[in-house]
């Protein structure tokens, strides 16, 4: 196992620079403690927060850190603060920077991607969560400088960036998480508790983290605010972004071999069903039954679907509950406002989405899905079965690397294997593949694989999904079936 080290700053409160950054010092201090169990050395795992945040006493520790880490294999540097440019660069505030030397009395991103390189660690992952740092005058900052970063991180030998928000904008934090958002998932990736991004050694990449953060911060950042807010995590330098940033075998367990990450986008089950618009419970006499599948019509039903979806998440929400033994701060669970609802739970997660039908205006269709499976296993537990065994009737398989299909069927009319038949549409864009003993349907496009049986076989859907995996052990890997040019 790789000999890790941290640096972790948390620049919480200020003299005189700007408010707070909610949440910071906590949430630095959280992820201190999660990262022995994620790979780090805890003796070269670095804290500073509070009175230790000052210029002087950041600077200090750059410039001792070759002889308090020593020699490893991989730094992590996370800093938390407010920032701001300067005639093109980029600055980071320290407790006592002032509003008359704001420059001289921050931390330049420069200074500090120059002090990592003196510890001569060859894999270096600098995470920044950095708010803009606004005040009225001669210098009016707003952020860090964007073309720095990308010129910094590109240029490093050794380093690569994670930003927590696009320079200028707000990195959000939520009071109902007591977290900011970005760290929020960041403490969840390095305590084991999503797959998302790991691969299946049970290491976590920069590349891997960010992905699962890209996707994770904008859809929480919008459960959180009533009013409409963004947020996008950026990386920069992308020729160091597979460093291994964690070492998250032990905290996984078994599974990763089914749930690769990089062999797959993601695997649901889902079940899909038809119902009348006039059904809703949004739905009045006086309203208009959609005559064409439009955005109108589209904003129309998300609107009055609103209070359909929050019946289903209360219903399922006390199934859960009551099959699973969750605490209630175990489960997150947002109806949103654009036909789409979930409950997230630290074993899986369910989405309820209603639309209108492209076929009939008249009707709506409802998916539900259950995805972000911690292990495969977990769909034949007795608990599973109460709350979903009779619901679905299909298991999607969302590659994440496009195949090419007909090169796919070429492999398999080749040399067959025991018990498959394949047919392909004229254009080569799906197959179907049929496996002895299976009754249902199994079709390939670039994309994904489904599988299709009787709704309620839930554990039989599996089980034709690990048998398809074993045949067809290529699909969907890029080194075994190169993506369609």
């Amino acid at each position: 196992m790789a000999d890790r080290a941290a640096l972790l700053i948390a620049v919480e409160t200020f003299f005189e620079a700007g408010p707070p950054v909610t949440y910071a010092a906590a949430d630095a201090a959280e992820l201190a403690r999660a990262l022995p169990a994620a790979g780090y050395n805890p003796d070269k795992c670095v804290l500073l927060a509070g009175h230790r945040t000052t210029k002087a006493a950041i600077e200090s520790h750059l410039t001792r850190l070759p002889k308090l880490i020593g020699k490893t294999d991989s730094l992590l540097v996370l800093v938390a603060t407010r920032g701001f440019s300067h005639r093109g660069r980029g600055y980071l505030a320290c407790a006592d920077t002032i509003l008359p030397d704001l420059p001289g009395t921050a931390v330049s991103v420069a200074d500090l991607v120059a002090a990592l390189h003196k510890t001569r660690c060859q894999n270096i992952a600098v995470l920044l969560d950095v708010d803009p740092l606004s005040v009225s005058g001669e210098l009016v900052p707003s952020g860090l400088d964007e073309e720095e970063l990308k010129t910094v991180f590109d240029n490093s030998p050794a380093c690569v960036g994670l930003l927590a928000a696009e320079p200028g904008t707000r990195s959000f934090e939520s009071a109902q998480l007591r977290h900011g958002i970005w760290r929020h998932h960041l403490i969840e990736a390095f305590t084991g508790k999503t797959r998302a991004g790991v691969n299946t050694d049970g290491t976590l990449t920069a590349a891997g983290l960010h992905a699962f953060l890209a996707d994770a911060v904008p859809r929480t950042v919008r459960r959180a605010y009533e009013t409409p807010q963004d947020q996008t995590p950026l990386l920069f330098g992308e020729g160091n972004a597979g460093t291994a940033v964690a070492d998250l075998g032990a905290l996984l367990g078994p599974g990763g071999d089914v749930l690769d990450p990089t062999r797959m986008k993601r695997v649901v089950f889902r079940a899909e069903s038809v119902g009348r618009v006039k059904d809703l419970a949004g739905f009045r006499k006086t309203h208009s039954v959609p005559d064409r599948a439009n955005d109108w019509a589209r904003k129309y039903v998300n609107r009055i679907a609103g209070g359909d979806i929050k019946t289903d998440l209360d219903n399922t929400f006390d199934a859960v509950r009551e099959q699973f033994g969750y605490k209630r701060k175990d489960l997150d669970v947002s109806a949103e406002r654009d036909g789409l609802g979930f409950i997230r739970t630290p074993d899986f997660e369910y989405t309820v989405t209603v639309t209108v039908n492209p076929d009939d205006p008249t009707e709506v269709v409802w998916r539900r899905e259950v995805g972000r499976l911690t292990d495969p296993g977990f769909v034949r537990s007795e608990g599973f079965t109460a709350v979903f065994g009779s619901m679905f009737d299909k298991l999607v398989f969302e590659f994440a690397v496009p195949v090419d299909v007909a090169e796919f069927v070429d492999r398999i009319e080749d040399d067959p294997p025991e018990g498959v038949k394949v047919s392909v549409a004229s254009g080569s864009d799906a197959a179907e593949v049929k496996l002895a003993g299976f009754a249902g349907r199994v079709t390939v496009t670039r994309d994904a694989v489904e599988i299709e049986g009787r709704t309620g076989a839930t554990a039989g859907l599996l089980d034709q999904f690990l048998t398809f995996l074993r045949k067809f052990s290529g699909v969907g890997e890029p080194k075994a079936l190169p993506p369609a040019t």
